[in-house]
């Protein structure tokens, strides 16, 4: 601890001696820039020559702030750090191997434009090193300065360094230093398209986040404390780290031996949780590999402590152990139904698609662009041989449109939706094949009198049970038969799962006893909400189904499973990833460039070693869990794996499959992942869109339920392979590419940001070069005559 706290010492003060010689620097050159520009009225074309010398030393020494990025002395981002300093370079390059440019004004315009950004930006980073709230308690008059010169300054300073460069095209000076420099000069002004705006948005992004944090809303008095909670951290508060790093590390001991035990004490001794947990989540998925009581110990453990350390309080305030208290819980709800009023009929099984989801294409199918019978297994055998869904996959939605075409019905199937009005769940999907659905989703009454009452959400579940040949059953509040109209209904309709879960659960077991023997049932959890109410979400969700499957046997158990999350993948998945590493930008040797100069960070190969289990059984694995959706959402996310796990060993049909990245608003509202996801499909992906990911699911959702010689059948685990409960999830995946990708999920995200912007930007380039091309044949023909 003590060369810890040395080195620290040290790394701090080399900070503070770098950032306050830099700003020395520029300030330096910034005063005699603005000198120079007092003495000769504003002529730019002057500013080089009196101000260069501090400038240049400063701006070299900003190479440095690509290794500090890089060997985390800071935290920030390579690829952006990387971006901005090697263009300040090239620029300051090119004007001193032309020294005929130094006296443009745009030579002039940069060096400003620099200086003035430049001077509150050290300033603040000084600041920040000195006070003890880091960057929240910096000057204002410095904060605000450092987020808000760019606005203009970075615009300037971009024209003066294209401008520049530019003007240094018709130097003699550069040809000479280097043949190919004009050429080299060409292509970097092409990057500007797509980098210029790239940096302006990440400062537009910083800007807000600096301002949310360092002046936040001000908190609404905090209700009662009541439902689901996280246990106590020891020290006042209910932290979701040391919770988090508590159940992995009870979970990986569930695996049994001396090498578990090492790795638990690694994660309760881990310091960063929130950037390093996935390393964990990875040595626990790699544990359970090893053998099938491996993993369900992992499975049984992780659940375990879950429900023997979250808290649960009750309305009246009684507090306990979310498992004690629940399990104990006596009330329950009254239940209401809506019939539909279509006719079962000659059913097709339809999909709605024109494609996959793209900038340049990313509205919801039009009503003419679906695929039924012959058309869709074709796009499903298409998608299997392009790698995008798994064979298994492909068969299954083949199985359920030819269920579907002999006149059959989801008449007498009961599904029970956790999350009923979820964006990715197959409620509409199921009422249309005529299901029964019993919904479980927030109570209709909250929001009353305001702008958005959550009773809309029941009225739009009903219509639609209204105008399908399926049903809706849903838990009341009161007797729909006192109810004086469908508003009433709706207000009276729904249940708060974080709050009630041990009624919901009786209500759910009190329902079933209603339904023949042999009645086919499905319970499903498609909930979501940000950070910790996820995690508490699952949890009682869990509850839920654990309940029921225990009151009835024969329930089949349903999850979508988040593609970017750690699964064991067929061998054929990672053959094939590991045949493509090495095409596509490889073949130029670009990749592993691209690799080198992030440090390890972009196109990392995406095959990972084999697991060989103690049966002498290989298991492949794929990694695509992404570290910035945090802890939170892996934990809750993993407890459906667990669940899944102890279930479908129990019995248990488990139509758990792995979905495929979606372009849902919440995810393309971020302009990051809209562009990233542009350029994807140039490494094999197809994101799909939402109303296509919500037909494919639902489609193999049905398959798993009616088929009985589905590999979610743990009767056919042996026909299947399904040795380890973990290989459940190879099955039917419908990844969108994400397994077969030569490169990892988080590796790929900046490089297709910058393909996507240079598909945008391809036309103008070929249009500018056509002028230019047009201009140079002009001034030819003109020197002929």
């Amino acid at each position: 601890r003590a060369s810890r706290a040395t080195a620290m010492s040290a790394l701090t003060a080399y900070l503070l001696a770098y950032n306050a010689a830099c700003m020395l620097g520029w300030g330096y050159a910034l005063v005699l820039a603005l000198g120079s520009l007092a003495e000769t009225r504003g002529d730019l074309t002057r500013v080089w020559a009196a101000a260069h010398v501090p400038m240049e030393v400063a701006q070299w020494a900003m190479l440095l702030e690509i290794v500090h990025a890089l060997t985390g002395a800071v935290r920030s981002p390579v690829f952006t750090v990387g971006l901005q300093v090697m263009s300040r370079i090239v620029a300051l390059g090119v004007a001193l191997v032309a020294p005929s440019v130094q006296s443009h004004w745009a030579a002039g315009l940069m060096l400003l434009s620099w200086s003035l950004v430049e001077v509150p930006r050290y300033a603040f980073y000084l600041n920040a090193l000195v006070s003890p709230k880091g960057t929240e308690g910096t000057l204002y008059p410095v904060f605000w300065l450092r987020y808000s010169l760019f606005a203009i300054l970075y615009p300037t300073g971009i024209a003066g360094e294209c401008v520049t460069m530019y003007t240094a095209l018709g130097s003699p000076q550069l040809a000479a230093f280097f043949s190919l420099a004009p050429l080299l000069i060409k292509a970097n002004l092409a990057l500007y398209l797509p980098g210029a705006p790239f940096m302006y948005l990440n400062m537009v992004k910083n800007r807000k986040g600096a301002f949310k944090k360092r002046f936040p809303p001000r908190e609404k008095p905090k209700p009662a404390v009541r439902g689901t909670l996280f246990p106590p951290d020891g020290k006042g508060g209910r932290s979701t780290t040391v919770s988090g790093k508590a159940v992995i590390a009870a979970a990986i001991r569930g695996a049994g031996g001396s090498e578990a035990a090492a790795a638990a004490e690694r994660v309760i001794k881990e310091k960063n949780w929130r950037f390093k947990y996935n390393k964990h989540y990875m040595k626990m998925v790699r544990l359970g590999c090893e053998s099938p009581e491996a993993a369900l110990g992992i499975a049984k453990a992780g659940l375990d402590w879950m429900y023997a350390n979250m808290e649960f309080v009750t309305a009246d305030g009684q507090k306990g152990p979310f498992g004690d208290m629940v399990r104990k819980t006596k009330g329950k709800f009254e239940t209401g139904v809506v019939h539909g009023s279509g006719s079962p009929g000659q059913l097709a099984y339809k999909v709605p698609y024109d494609g996959g989801w793209h900038p340049a294409s990313p509205k919801a199918p039009p009503a003419g662009k679906v695929l039924e019978g012959e058309a869709f297994k074709k796009q499903a055998t298409e998608w299997a041989a392009k790698g995008i869904v798994e064979p298994d996959a492909a068969q299954a939605m083949c199985w359920t449109a030819d269920y579907f075409s002999q006149g059959k019905s989801l008449q007498g199937v009961y599904f029970v939706m956790i999350g009923a009005g979820s964006a990715m769940g197959p409620f509409p999907k199921l009422l249309e094949m005529g299901a029964t659905v019993v919904a479980i989703d927030i109570p209709g009454s909250w929001g009353k009198g305001g702008p958005r009452p959550t009773k809309t959400l029941w009225k739009r579940l009903c219509d639609t049970a209204r105008n399908s040949p399926g049903s809706i059953v849903f838990p009341m509040t009161k007797k729909q038969a006192d109810c004086k109209d469908d508003d009433e209904v709706y207000e009276a309709s729904g249940c708060d799962l974080m709050n009630q879960p041990g009624e919901i659960a009786n209500w759910l077991v009190s329902w079933q006893a209603t339904l023949p023997a042999d009645a086919k049932v499905v319970i499903g959890n498609y909930t979501y909400l940000d950070g910790e109410l996820h995690v508490k979400l699952a949890l009682c969700a869990d509850h839920c189904i654990a309940e029921l499957c225990k009151a009835r046997p024969s329930t089949a158990v349903a999850f979508l499973c988040t593609p970017t999350d750690i699964h064991v993948c067929t061998d054929e998945a990672n053959a094939t990833a590991r045949r493509r590493y090495g095409s596509g930008l490889g073949s130029l040797g670009l990749e592993k460039l691209a690799n080198v100069l992030s440090g390890g960070k972009f196109l990392v190969k995406n095959a990972l070693p084999p697991v060989k289990a103690k049966s002498g059984k290989t298991l492949n694995l794929v990694d695509g869990l992404s570290v910035a959706q945090g802890p939170n959402y892996a934990l809750a996310k993993r407890m459906q794996h667990w669940r899944a796990c102890i279930a479908f060993d129990q019995g248990h049909t488990v139509s758990s499959m792995v979905a495929p990245s979606t372009a849902t608003i919440s995810v393309i509202h971020n302009k990051t992942f809209a562009w990233a996801y542009g350029g994807m499909p140039y490494f094999g992906y197809e994101v799909f869109k939402q109303e296509t990911t919500n037909a494919v699911m639902a489609c193999l959702l049905m398959h798993d339920a009616l088929n009985p010689a589905s590999s979610k059948n743990p009767k056919n685990r042996k026909v299947h392979g399904v040795d380890n409960t973990l290989e459940l999830f190879r099955t039917q995946a419908v990844h969108g590419g994400l397994w077969t990708c030569a490169y990892s999920v988080n590796s790929v995200g900046e490089v297709s940001a910058i393909i996507y912007f240079a598909g945008v930007a391809q036309p103008y380039l070929i249009a500018l070069s056509a002028a230019a091309l047009g201009v140079v044949g002009y001034l030819q023909l003109k020197a002929g005559a």
